[in-house]
């Protein structure tokens, strides 16, 4: 009969209220970032490069490989929007535009999935590489100040809500969620907080 070694449970509580800690700090800095990010405050790129430093390390944890990566992906464009700040200027692009980068969007989020799929240890590799993928793109956007950015994250919010409650990250769920709201009142130019 197995027993449990009475060390082993005071670890993996103290892992789990950690990972918990550290979850909740990268949410907080992610809305901090998103909030100052449609205030046009240029200080958000620092909230934005401490939560996907946090959130590159919960994901890895996870084996949500992509959004690892693409967490690291963030932390180079917060320097980058940073730096691209004194251009602020919404842009907007055409059309026929938007059609080039969703379907070459579209044609990586495939190929990569199928690279997770096949090997790596990725648990859910197409979702995974959609918002990986879309979000690369949406980030882009954003840090040019294309308005559309808002339309790609109000999909990739959506889908990211699904992925963070597959792999048991509740509290990012709600995160999520939020950021749909966000990427609507940046989208329609609401107040945030009426």
């Amino acid at each position: 009969m197995d027993t449990i070694d009475s060390n082993q449970i005071p670890k993996t509580l103290t892992q789990q209220k950690l990972f918990l800690a550290l979850e909740i700090l990268a949410i907080s800095l992610g809305l901090t970032y998103t909030i100052l990010y449609i205030q046009e405050v240029r200080y958000c790129f620092v909230f934005a490069l401490l939560g996907a430093l946090i959130y590159a390390y919960l994901c890895f944890q996870k084996k949500i490989l992509a959004e690892s990566l693409l967490q690291v992906f963030y932390v180079l464009t917060a320097v980058y929007g940073w730096f691209n700040w004194g251009r602020f200027n919404e842009n907007s692009f055409s059309l026929t535009t938007h059609v080039v980068i969703l379907v070459i969007t579209a044609v990586a989020t495939y190929a990569i999935g199928r690279f997770l799929k096949n090997k790596t240890k990725s648990k859910l590799p197409y979702l995974d590489s959609f918002t990986s993928v879309f979000s690369l793109t949406g980030t882009w956007l954003m840090v040019n100040f294309v308005h559309e950015t808002w339309l790609y994250f109000i999909a990739i919010n959506f889908v990211s809500m699904f992925l963070y409650y597959q792999r048991g990250m509740k509290l990012s769920v709600f995160l999520y969620a939020f950021y749909v709201y966000l990427s609507l009142a940046g989208w329609f130019h609401w107040n945030l907080f009426f």
